[in-house]
């Protein structure tokens, strides 16, 4: 396999690893939504609730910058 198809290959492998992060994410985030309907009161919930937002949005705008790197890599190549 020559070294664009083993480039090729393990960006594919990344990303499904990201979105499975991502994926991990979101379903903390439903999780803390519905515990804090019953809960609201729970401070520790709610600044959990508000850090996997945060953690959410960083994810997302690291997987477009690095979309971005792979296709401009691409692009060159």
């Amino acid at each position: 396999m020559n070294e664009a198809w083993k480039q090729m290959q393990m960006n594919e492998e990344k990303s499904y690893s990201n979105r499975d992060v991502l994926y991990e994410i979101e379903q903390t985030i439903e999780e803390l939504e519905i515990y804090l309907e019953s809960n609201p009161d729970d401070e520790i919930a709610q600044v959990q609730y508000r850090q996997f937002l945060n953690k959410r949005e960083d994810f997302t705008l690291f997987l477009s910058e690095s979309d971005d790197r792979i296709y401009h890599s691409e692009m060159q190549a």
